[in-house]
């Protein structure tokens, strides 16, 4: 990648006529509002120092002092525009692999007019020699690389491995004296790149559990970057599985799967095990707690050749819908308590780095859990309730916002059991949709949502024969947020720049488009995977630029839909009922809905912001509301709350 980047890129970081970014226009219709800049002396040396930012005076712009760097609040743009870096831009010895290449890469990403740099932050690098001694030095000269050359930064918290960057070197160590700390197939074969859910709660860990070292290290994230928090490093992605998404690692890259099929469940630790007992025996059914289904077929195979997953399968049965339910559940869970511990941690409750929406969307009135996200629409939340558009705002600085990434499991979509989103953890299906959990988690937490495939079209991809519908996955994704008010960012899932994809992408960016009786907002973000050596290629870096163009003159016109959403008391994360008021744009009457444990939290939403109860409950009136101890509907009548490795408390209803 070096030497792709060293020439392809230094013309264009020069261009004159690239260099113009509209994109970085000002919010709230216009009113400027009070810049920030970084105080001190800015080296150009890997080794800069981390500065806190420091106000600019009043009346005055951060351009005025002409920076090299973003100037955070004065330029956020309404959609920014989001690069990632390549895995190998560090190595595992936390170690800069090409930083000359790098440094050369961003300024022609500047240049074009791209906001911002995303950048994976692996466990296995700054926890990687010993249990609770971290190491940020590498990452603080990339920070500090992505602010000096004027981007704002977006981080992934990696809780996962790769080929490139293993898992930290004490946890393989404490994986091969207890392998059941790995996701487990039906074959007994482990995924060493994954902790299981199972440990969430277990001190496997060097005498912790997986939640502990996980909370260890965004403190130790937010102690060492605390500078650079709500300045430089405006977003923070949680990592919550393989890839850095919410999934089971059910289709793995080690040659045991290969598109399209349909993957294996993933549930076959000792720990996992335990608690699918426990729940077998809550409904009366112990044999139900054996294992998973037995003839759920394999990696490779296809759903009809299953006797499980085919259109007629044992995935409808009681049997069935109890094990998709436990299984998905168990994920539910997972989410929800590694998104709680990021909000406790990186969003205190001091409002200091309170959640803010991102920059057309949502805000928060406080990070505590009986507060929700407070605006929706053209301006911001504060920590304290503050309209970020008005004078009392002004001279805040800008805030920490969180996301969580979604898979785009779309092969098998349009069949009845959508069998590889189940294998990966969702339980959705024809006559369910499996996506209102994981929502109601975000909504509750405040935490947007990055969604994959954004440019893929079900007609390029073969074999036709799998039934892949990614368009159909995406806007199904982006309703289920919509009803519960969840800011939506894009990403491509392939690394591809010809004509078809980017026109693909662009449109998937302005898709305001109505599913099932509820208008699409206006996407939030875009990341666009990656920065690599093809997108230097000449004729797929003119179709970039190109790209980038037309994204940053359509992201000027954009007026967002201004969507209030005030939170109760009620709004807390133990299930209790949560009373919602929507205020309508075109004039509509704000409307109260009351949203509880036994209630479809997504539709009453819907109903509320679209006044389409109606189309809803035709479309998706099947879904469960059901995540972790909150009941549910949902086709197995059932809810799944059982802790890991002890009694559960899933009930018949």
């Amino acid at each position: 990648m070096r030497a792709s980047i060293d020439r392809q890129c230094c013309a264009a970081a020069s261009s004159p006529a690239s260099a113009r970014c509209p994109i970085l226009g000002l919010l709230s219709r216009g009113q400027k509002r009070l810049g920030w800049r970084l105080g001190g002396h800015i080296a150009s040396s890997p080794h800069a120092e981390l500065t806190s930012p420091t106000p600019v005076a009043a009346g005055a712009t951060a351009r005025a002092a002409a920076p090299t760097w973003r100037s955070t609040v004065d330029e956020e743009a309404v959609l920014p525009l989001y690069t990632c870096l390549d895995g190998d831009i560090l190595t595992p010895a936390n170690k800069f692999a090409y930083y000359e290449a790098l440094r050369s890469g961003l300024k022609a990403l500047r240049a074009l007019g791209i906001n911002g740099i995303s950048v994976d932050v692996y466990w296995g690098i700054v926890e990687g020699a010993a249990p609770m001694e971290y190491d940020w030095s590498s990452y603080k000269q990339l920070f500090a690389l992505i602010r000096d050359e004027g981007f704002m930064a977006q981080v992934c918290l990696c809780f996962h491995g790769t080929e490139a960057v293993p898992l930290p070197a004490w946890v393989l160590a404490a994986g091969a004296a207890n392998p059941d700390i790995y996701f487990t197939d039906r074959a007994g074969v482990r995924n060493t790149h994954c902790i299981s859910l199972g440990v969430d709660e277990v001190p496997a860990l060097d005498g912790r559990t997986a939640l502990a070292c996980y909370r260890d290290l965004m403190t130790s994230f937010r102690v060492e970057l605390e500078p650079l928090l709500g300045s430089t490093i405006v977003d923070v992605c949680v990592g919550l599985g393989p890839d850095g998404e919410l999934k089971y690692p059910a289709h793995p890259r080690d040659r045991r799967w290969n598109f399209p099929g349909i993957g294996e469940f993933q549930c076959y630790d000792k720990y996992m095990l335990a608690g699918l007992r426990a729940c077998s025996h809550q409904v009366s059914q112990p044999s139900w707690g054996l294992g998973g289904p037995h003839d759920a077929g394999a990696y490779t195979v296809w759903p009809q050749q299953t006797g499980f997953f085919n259109q007629y399968g044992n995935w409808s049965s009681p049997y069935g819908k109890f094990f998709l339910q436990w299984y998905s559940d168990m994920l539910m869970q997972h989410a929800d308590s590694v998104l709680g511990i990021a909000r406790d941690v990186l969003l205190p409750a001091d409002g200091s780095l309170s959640f803010s929406g991102s920059s057309a969307g949502f805000g928060s009135s406080s990070s505590s859990s009986s507060v929700r996200p407070g605006f929706y629409g053209n301006g911001y939340g504060n920590g304290n309730g503050i309209w970020r558009g008005s004078p009392a705002a002004a001279a805040e600085p800008p805030r920490l916002r969180l996301h969580a990434k979604l898979p785009g499991v779309h092969w098998w979509y349009n069949t009845a059991s959508r069998a590889p989103e189940l294998t990966a953890g969702f339980y959705n299906t024809t006559s369910r949709d499996g996506y209102l959990p994981i929502m109601e988690v975000l909504s509750r937490h405040g935490i947007s949502v990055r969604l994959r495939s954004a440019e893929m079209r079900s007609s390029e991809i073969a074999p036709q024969q799998a039934c892949c519908d990614p368009e159909r996955q995406v806007a199904q994704q982006r309703t289920v947020a919509a009803a519960l008010l969840v800011p939506v960012g894009l990403e491509n899932a392939h690394e591809r720049f010809d004509e078809s994809a980017l026109a693909r992408l662009e449109a998937s960016l302005f898709d305001t488009s109505v599913h099932e009786g509820i208008e699409l907002p206006q996407v939030q973000s875009l990341v666009f995977n990656r920065m690599c050596d093809s997108m230097f290629e000449p004729g797929n870096w003119s179709r970039f630029k190109e790209f980038v163009r037309r994204v940053r003159n359509r992201a000027d016109t954009l007026v967002v839909p201004a969507w209030r959403w005030r939170g109760g008391p009620g709004s807390s994360m133990d299930g209790m009922a949560l009373p919602l008021t929507v205020e309508l744009p075109m004039g509509g009457e704000p409307q109260q809905v009351s949203a509880g444990s036994g209630s479809n939290v997504a539709m009453a939403a819907a109903a509320a912001a679209a006044a389409a109860a109606a189309a809803v409950a035709a479309g998706n009136g099947h879904g469960s509301g059901a995540t972790g101890a909150a009941g549910g509907g949902g086709d197995a009548g059932m809810t799944a709350a059982a802790p890991t490795g002890s009694a559960g408390a899933l009930q018949l209803v």
